[in-house]
């Protein structure tokens, strides 16, 4: 089980991501959706793939 990075729950489905300040995270849905919204989340990748495009 792996130990959230911001709200510390003990889950085994937390989202891998950049973030802004903390660098590679782990993160629960509720928390991603906040830390997006305040655009505190980087591309995983270089920018160049589809899924990273807007």
């Amino acid at each position: 089980m792996v130990i959230h990075s911001i709200c510390g729950k003990d889950e085994y489905s937390l989202l891998k991501v950049k973030h802004r300040e903390l660098g590679t995270i782990k993160l629960c849905f509720e928390c991603w959706e906040v830390e997006r919204g305040n655009q505190n989340l980087l591309p995983s990748c270089s920018g160049d793939c589809d899924g990273c495009r807007y």
